[in-house]
């Protein structure tokens, strides 16, 4: 099972303190950083996404900012290690306190790491039914919980036999978006993970709620 929707639609971090797990993360993720929001890009016209919340607000013109070019599963290189060292994984964050993510070695960005999320059913070595997990939890994603992503969601793509997942979500007031994305990387036996805010500085705490909702979720219902 797969499917594609094509939509139009370096700061310094201070805090340094290690991510151990998606339980801990939260309460790391929330300490006050240097809040300033940057000019936004240009928006891209694009309609409100259809589970949003309610129409309050859904006549903004969406800051959508630009899909960035480096999502996806590509080849990677490490910018720690001498000499440098190749790797296969999601798009390393740019700096900016507003992105987590698993794929990147710990070394090249110690405060913006999260350990990949393990699942009961992933080590059995297959993508399938632990994508299949993540996407049901998606599927069933409770717009506006506390009180995040209340301008709705959709999935971009999902390819159930690579075990990769790519959403968008949708603040409620202004439209920002942030992509998010789940994928089985088979030489970890692990899921990695990536929430990202596409414009702005801090995010206010959004993207580590999304994730502790969602891997509260798979834990609760399935058992990660």
């Amino acid at each position: 099972v797969a499917y594609n929707i094509n939509n139009n639609n370096n700061n310094k971090i201070s805090n340094t303190k290690t991510v151990n797990d998606r339980r801990s993360f939260l309460s790391i993720a929330a300490i006050p950083l240097a809040i300033f929001i940057a000019t936004p890009l240009a928006p891209q016209p694009s309609a409100a996404f259809d589970n949003r919340l309610d129409d309050r607000y859904a006549d903004r013109t969406p800051q959508t900012g630009v899909r960035p070019d480096t999502l996806g599963v590509k080849s990677r290189t490490s910018t720690s290690s001498k000499p440098s060292k190749g790797y296969e994984g999601l798009a390393p964050c740019d700096g900016r306190p507003n992105c987590w993510c698993s794929s990147t070695p710990f070394e090249d960005n110690p405060a913006r790491y999260i350990q990949p999320w393990d699942s009961y059913n992933s080590r059995a070595g297959t993508a399938g039914k632990p994508i299949q997990d993540l996407k049901k939890v998606i599927d069933t994603y409770e717009v506006g919980q506390k009180d995040i992503d209340g301008g709705g969601f959709q999935i971009i793509e999902y390819d159930e036999a690579k075990g990769y997942l790519y959403i968008n979500f949708q603040s409620y007031k202004n439209g920002f978006i942030d992509d998010v994305e789940f994928w089985y990387n088979g030489e970890k036996d692990k899921f990695d993970v990536r929430s990202a805010s596409r414009i702005g500085q801090s995010d206010l705490g959004v993207n580590a709620k999304r994730l502790e909702y969602i891997g509260g979720r798979l834990e609760k219902e399935f058992g990660w």
